[in-house]
């Protein structure tokens, strides 16, 4: 089967690119893809800093494959490191180098990158909530930490959009360039990363992750321990009503059930 992942070696740099158009929505083996990518980078001494961006110029990645699960692909083997690899501590500095909209897990991932650059169009959205489900894979907490806690509430209570001049405004952002200079920008930023002493680098980012609110693990263990709205959410009709009625472009219809 071929990867929607596509993996090269720029020097110090890793440079992962999402290759599955025209959403680049991730299933499992695209989960699981991604996070052996990131294992390469952290585990390779010669690598010091990675990218990931996507193909094309109007979507970084939707996230999670709605149509795959609308089909009957209900399966969560993501791998060690869960969707997109959202779980896993990165020990070497990750840049997000957004080409259009991130929306779903594709804005997770950028709420877990070090940095972002993003292209003067793209937005960002956390919908799952209109959905009828969570953003699990870590955005539920990290737009909280990232952002302010009422335009957090406000994006993920209704689905709107953030967009890239918002972003930048609200610190979450680091550059906002033309969509044909956004990796031109992320390596200038990678290779000013790779001239700094890389066990410093290590360190600022252990340090860093230690200091910051609730760690991820605790964050994730409140989920695994099974909290009962969440448990209830997880297993009724709803949950599977959203990307059914994604898949077939209509509105859901919600039964509480």
């Amino acid at each position: 089967m071929t990867s929607r992942i596509r993996v090269t070696e720029n020097g110090p740099l890793l440079e992962i690119t999402f290759d599955h158009p025209p959403a680049h929505a991730f299933d499992q083996k695209a989960s699981r893809d991604l996070d052996a990518a990131f294992a390469h980078l952290c585990d390779t001494p010669s690598l010091r800093c990675g990218i990931v961006t996507a193909t094309g110029e109007k979507i970084f990645s939707a996230g999670w494959d709605l149509k795959a699960v609308a089909a009957g692909d209900r399966g969560e083997d993501f791998g060690p490191n869960g969707f997109m690899g959202l779980k896993r501590q990165f020990t070497k500095p990750v840049i997000a180098a957004v080409n259009g909209l991130a929306v779903g897990g594709g804005f997770e991932f950028a709420l877990h990158a070090h940095m972002v650059v993003c292209a003067t169009h793209a937005e960002f959205g956390l919908p799952e909530v209109q959905r009828g489900f969570l953003p699990e894979a870590g955005g539920l907490w990290r737009v909280y930490r990232r952002l302010p806690v009422s335009i957090a509430h406000e994006l993920l209570l209704t689905g709107r959009r953030l967009t890239a001049e918002e972003g930048l405004r609200l610190g979450f952002v680091n550059r906002i360039v033309a969509r044909d200079q956004v990796m031109a920008v992320a390596r200038d930023m990678a290779m000013q990363v790779a001239a700094a002493a890389p066990l410093a680098v290590e360190a600022l980012l252990e340090v860093a992750r230690s200091v910051e609110c609730t760690p991820d693990a605790e964050a994730f263990a409140a989920f695994s321990a099974g909290l009962p709205a969440h448990r209830r959410m997880r297993e009724s009709e709803d949950f599977f009503e959203g990307p059914r009625a994604f898949a077939e472009k209509r509105p859901p219809r919600w039964t509480g059930r």
